[in-house]
Formats: C-alpha cells, structure tokens, sequence
C-alpha cells in the first residue's frame, strides 16, 4: 500500500472527479490491494455516518451538495457572454439558493454528428449530462427536453383565424405560442405568458399573465427590454415607507466640509448628482508645482443600512438601468434625486478622498473623509468646457479663479500621468437617442467627448484607486472591479488577422494596453483603421466584479474598485461600507456577515450589471428598428461589426442601428465564418469579408418589437471592396477552419 488516505484526501479525490465515485476507484486511486480494503470501508462508512459523503455501495459516493451525472435542470437565464444558465431540479423544486451550483449549458455538444440538437431556452426543464467544474460550478450536456416545462414567452399579441398567438419579441425564441387564456389583453398588445404543457408534435401554448400595455405606445420598448431582462421596477412598499421615514443626516458622525467650494459636473439632463469636485494649488513647499484634489461622493451608507429593506432591494436590484425614455434607480427617487443627490447649494452627507497631486500629476497621498458638504454650483460637461477654454458663463464668473481653473490645471497635469500609465485607448463613440414627447426618434446624435468629460472620469478613476488601496492596507476584504488581459487565443487570432493588412503583433511581447495602443495609431495612417480597432475591441475581455483581485488590464491598474456611483450601483455602496468600517467613520459600516458574503454579492451583481446592459441595448434596438422601418429600400453606408454562420452584422454610419445580412444574400456560394479571425469567405471563390469592412447596404425588413433590420448588399462597391485570398481545399467542410463544424463565441458589449 503506497498511502493511506485521510478524510481529507478522499474528500478531495471525490471532488476531483466527474460524478459518482466507487469504492473500487477509490482503492485503485490510492493503490489499497487486498486485507487494506477492509479497513478503507470501515473508513468510508464512517465518512458516510458523518455526513462527508453521499450515495451508497451501489450507487457510487459523491461529498454532500454535488450533483448527480445526470440530472434534471431548469434553464433560467442567460450569462454575461449570452450563454444559457441552469439550476438543477430536486423533487420538483429548483435549487436556487445562494450556495446552490450554477450549470452552464454547453450548447456546442450537441452540435456533434453522433447527437441529436436539442434546443432549449430560459424556463425550459430538460434531462441533461452534467461534469463539474472547479470552484463547484457545472457544464450540462442537454440530453432531452422534458415535457410541461415552464417558463416565460414575452411578445406582441397577434390574431390568426384559429384565434390569438403570442408573437416572442426574442428572435432566439424558435416558435409562437397559441394563446389558451388572453385575460384583458387585445390584439396589439405586449404580452408576458406562461408556457403550458404541449403535445409533442403539436402547437405550443401559453397562457398571458400580464399585459405590458399596446405595442404602439411610447414606452413600449423599454417596458419590454425592462420585462424581458426580469428588472423590477416597482419598489415594494416596505421599501418605500422605509424611505419616507429617513431623516436627513446630521453633523454627529461628519466632518463639517462646507467651506470646500465642491462642483458638480454632470450632463445637462441629470437627475441626480452622486459625485463633486474641488481643486487649488498645494502650499505646501515639499510640493512645489502640485495641487490638492477633493472627490466627494454621496454618503448613500448613511442611509441604506446593511440588510434594511432597501438594502435588500439594492441588492436585488444590483444597478440602476438607463433606458432612452426612463430610468430604472437602485433607490427610491427620496434617495436616488433627493437625500443622496449632492444638490446645488443644499448640504449633503458624503464620503470624500483628499488626494495629493505632484506636478507629473502622480498622487503621492490620500485621505478620506465623512463629512457634510454643500455644493457651489451645478454645472453641464459644456459649462464647465466653455469655462476651460476661457468662455465663462456669466453665472459661473465668481467661481471661474477660485474653483474652475485650478480643477482646469490639475486635470492637465494628472492627465500627462494618464498617458505614461498608458490605458487602453479605444475611440468607440456612443449615439445618444433623444426622444420626443410622444416616445418617437427626434434625433440621433454622437455628443461631443470634451476635455471636461475625461476631467470627471480621470478623478474618479484615482479616487477609485484610492479606496481600493486604503482597503488593502486595513486589510478589509473588498469588491474589486476587474479586467482581464486578453486570452491568448484571441491574440493570436487579432495577430492572424492584421497580418494581411501588412501590420505585425509579436506574440512574444507582454500583453499590455500600450501594444493595442500601439497597433491602432499604426493602422489610424491607412485604409484598416476601422477595422483594427473593431478587432482590438473584441479581443478584450469583459469587465466584472469580483473579490479576488486582478487587476484592470484596460486601465492598465494593479488595484481598481468602484467608489464614485453608489446611488446607482451596488458595489459602490459596499465599498463605502468597508472604508466606514475600516476607518472607523462610524457604526452603520461594513458588518462581518456581509463581509463574508461579499464574493456571492460580486458574482450576482455582475450578473445584474449584464442584464441592465442587454436590456439597454434591446430598448435601444428597437427604438432603432421603429426609426428604421420608415426608410425600407433605401440605401446606407455601414461598417462590418460581426460575422456568423448567419451572416455579416453591419452597423450604420450615421444612425449607429446594428442589423444582419443574411448568408443566403451574400451569393450562389457557400461562405464559411472564421469567428477567430472575424472574416467570412466564400468556399470557392475566397471572397471575404472582414470585421471593420466599409460596406453599401439596402434596408430589405424591419421588425421593430424583434428589433431587428435586415440588409441586403448593393449590387457593385461591397463586393469590389472585399479581399479574395486563394481557396485552401478540404477533405470536407468541416475541415475548414470557420466552418459548419466551427464553434460560435458569442461576445458581449464591453464595460469598464
């Protein structure tokens, strides 16, 4: 016997393997022959007595909590990268508590030759495969779809001769679904159904459960995005009467901060004001050339104690969403535009980050205070522009010296340190919908990036900085933010496809924002600059929370938290939390318990951070869409943003609208997508195109409740724009990089 093992050993060899294991395994694992069996068994039952393994002799032994090989799981949502999510079903229930494991489907498996595909969608119940995974988390194999699956089909109302249809507003949904039971709702109108049980070979039915009001009225997109997404957006009473009954802060546990002549700098429509400035020139003579920095931020955990009501809805909730026609707040609008909006001339509580700028615009110290502040004035990113560059609004004139010029300059210097730190500089403008008074495009615009905007933003990237380093020092377990470096395949992929274009990435260098920094100022000289860019963008990973630190690789930062925006995100608020308790600014800071919770709090915020943005992008689409759908036939300019085995995604010049050109469109030939090298090509006549590629496209369809617009090519310049390579024959198909076999990575809107 080369080992015995311990209790721990064979808890650790079980949790290493896939499934149940026997007891035979376990001897062969740890080389047990013979007479050194009986003392194993005696071993195991006592394991089993104790509660550190399940299952039985026959059976197979597994520790508690792990699920079996096969098992039924209920599909519940989509992940941050748009894969579908599960949870495994126990006796009918589903087990979706904290500490209940997550499975992710794997929808490539299916897609073998030797299985049948078998697609599901959120509130489907299926029997699936399951391997786990480490961290105690699963990949699912469906094997089959069971029957009475439950679950949600959200869609306009339509009418047929054999009565009503939900018509599902998510083009990934396959069918529609024969209404049993309308309610009050009436043709038109946007529905939110319940699956029912259906026959196998027959139509699929489903019952409305609520009606989200007609598909013509102003807010219907939004209301849709907003259901789909599963946001709430109606605070429960007691949350409310918590919030009726908040007194304002007092001066007992604040430092009195109100001869600090903060600003606040914020675009023109906003409703609450969650973070102000302050600068001046730093006397002191070991500085010379250097200033004083104060960011103040909405003191929100003076308010929102841990596990209060509105607490608990915060959580839930996990970040305000931004829709073109509304906003869906964490908090109550008491809170969210009253007590904790740093209004002009109104005194505020707030947490604030005093830092200490030498003149390379390098932070040297920092300190924070909790205090009451009162706000100078309250300024649009233009007024504050037209200030900086010598135009002072007559109202804003007493604060020009004093306050707006000394933020002015140290900006500036701050800003130098920017550029030798080297973030990640990807110019992506973002279109702005304005809507009219009756829920109707009236335009859509790229708002100008002014000096003033990357003033806010550098300041409250170093007082993020700051809270996470003073965290670390009190040694306070923290909610970072998070950026991976890019996975390597996709960097050999970015270098695959720009080494056409006569642009070289050494793939032995250190990954760092400088090297895409560079690439993109070489391609800015030629035609590629579009298209690099767009490349460089999707080679990134995506931005998350976490408690295990990383770093930000886009801000190129070791140590990175959000600090500035509790009023509207939730892991700013548990920040706040560890510095009060850290610093000891009072009694309503961080708890233990909620400390220990804070790596299932990181997980599902970023969770809900993923379903606000996939619910502004939807709003988005379709108002789009609706725009759209007036101008059929016509013809526009766009740029590739996506290739698939459907086709090529183009996004609009001018509008910024997103739709498909469909494969079947492209040609008589068959094309094949490359998503590693994002390029689509033609099986025999090498014809590809690339991500970033100028194209001319005519409007063909519309749908706006789908939010979908569907392109053809114009006859001519896309195809003369297109690169022909030499076709690399194939045994078959599917030996071909990017064909039909090829595996699809679908990737997600990036935020930092």
């Amino acid at each position: 016997m080369a080992h015995f093992p311990t209790r721990d050993d064979i808890v650790k060899f079980i949790g290493e393997q896939t499934g149940k294991v026997s007891k035979r395994d376990i001897a062969k694992a740890f080389q047990i022959k013979g007479s050194d069996r009986i003392p194993l068994k005696k071993l195991l039952r006592e394991m089993a007595a104790e509660g550190l393994l399940d299952g039985s002799r026959k059976s197979g032994l597994q520790r508690p909590g792990d699920l079996p090989n096969v098992c039924v799981v209920r599909v519940t949502g989509y992940d941050r990268e748009n894969g579908l999510m599960a949870r495994a079903v126990n006796d009918g229930q589903v087990l979706d508590g904290d500490d209940a494991p997550h499975i992710q489907i794997d929808e490539t498996a299916s897609r073998n030759r030797n299985h049948r595909t078998v697609t599901v969608v959120p509130g489907d119940t299926a029997l699936a495969r399951l391997r786990r995974l480490d961290g105690g988390h699963y990949t699912a194999r469906i094997i089959r779809k069971l029957g009475g699956s439950e679950g949600q089909i959200i869609g306009q109302l339509i009418r047929r001769a054999d009565g009503l249809w939900i018509s599902p507003a998510d083009r990934r949904e396959r069918y529609e679904f024969r209404v049993t039971e309308a309610g009050e709702a009436a043709e038109g109108d946007l529905v939110i159904g319940e699956k029912l049980a259906s026959p196998r070979m027959g139509a699929r039915k489903a019952k409305v459960v609520e009606t989200l009001g007609p598909a013509d009225a102003p807010n219907a997109f939004s209301l849709l995005a907003i259901a789909e997404q599963g946001i709430a957006t109606v605070f429960p009473d007691a949350v409310l009467a918590e919030a009726e009954a908040i007194q304002q802060a007092t001066t007992q546990s604040h430092e009195d901060l109100t001869n600090i002549a903060f600003v606040t700098i914020d675009p023109h429509d906003a409703r609450d004001h969650d973070d102000a400035v302050y600068a001046e020139a730093d006397t002191n003579p070991d500085n010379p050339g250097g200033y004083i920095v104060w960011v103040a931020i909405a003191d929100v955990a003076a308010y929102v104690r841990p596990y209060s009501e509105m607490d608990r809805e915060a959580k839930k909730r996990g970040n305000s969403v931004y829709m073109p026609d509304r906003v869906v707040p964490m908090l109550p609008e008491r809170l969210s535009t009253d007590l904790c909006s740093l209004r002009e001339k109104q005194t505020r509580p707030c947490l604030a980050v005093r830092m200490t700028i030498n003149a390379q615009g390098r932070r040297t110290d920092h300190q924070f205070h909790r205090g009451l502040m009162r706000s100078a004035a309250k300024l649009s990113y233009q007024q504050a522009q037209a200030a900086f560059d010598g135009a002072v609004e007559a109202d804003f004139a007493a604060l020009d010296k004093p306050v707006l010029q000394p933020l002015w300059q140290a900006y500036q210097l701050m800003a130098e340190a920017r550029e030798a730190r080297g973030p990640l500089n990807i110019n992506r403008p973002e279109r702005r919908i304005e809507l009219n008074d009756n829920g109707q495009i009236a335009r859509i615009y790229i708002p100008p990036r002014l000096e003033a905007h990357r003033l806010i933003e550098e300041m409250m990237v170093a007082a993020n900085v700051c809270a996470a380093e003073t965290l670390e020092r009190h040694k306070r377990t923290l909610i970072y933010r998070i950026h991976d470096a890019p996975p390597a395949e996709r960097v050999r992929a970015l270098a695959d496809f720009i080494r056409p274009m006569g642009i070289k990435l050494s793939l032995g260098q250190t990954l760092l924002p400088t090297m895409f920094n560079g690439l993109m100022a070489f391609a800015a000289k030629g035609e590629h600059a579009p298209s690099v860019s767009e490349a460089v963008l999707r080679t990134q990973s995506q931005a998350l929370y976490a408690t295990e630190n990383i770093g930000h690789f886009g801000l190129n930062l070791g140590r990175y938290a959000h600090f500035t925006s509790p009023i509207r995100r939730y892991a700013d608020l548990t920040v706040h939390r560890a510095l009060i308790a850290a610093l000891k600014f009072g009694d309503d800071g961080q708890t233990t318990e909620e400390a220990e919770n804070l790596p299932d709090i990181a997980e599902a915020i970023s969770l809900t951070e993923r379903n606000a943005m996939l619910a502004e992008r939807k709003a988005s689409d379709r108002y789009l869409s609706a725009y759209m759908s007036k101008q059929i036939g016509d013809s526009f300019s766009g740029r590739i943003s996506g290739v698939s085995r459907a086709g090529l995604f183009v996004k609009l010049d001018d509008s910024g609208a997103d739709g498909l050109i469909p494969i079947s469109r492209l040609g008589d030939e068959r094309f094949y997508a490359d998503e590693d090298n994002l390029t689509l090509s033609g099986g025999s006549s090498g014809l590809t195109f690339r991500i970033g590629q100028q194209v001319a496209v005519r409007l063909e369809e519309a749908t706006p409740i789908q939010g979908g617009l569907l392109f053809s090519l114009e006859d001519g310049g896309s195809y003369e724009n297109t690169k022909r390579r030499p076709v690399r024959r194939a045994s078959h198909p599917g030996q071909r990089r990017g064909g039909p076999n090829a595996k699809s990575k679908p990737r997600g809107r990036r935020s930092r």
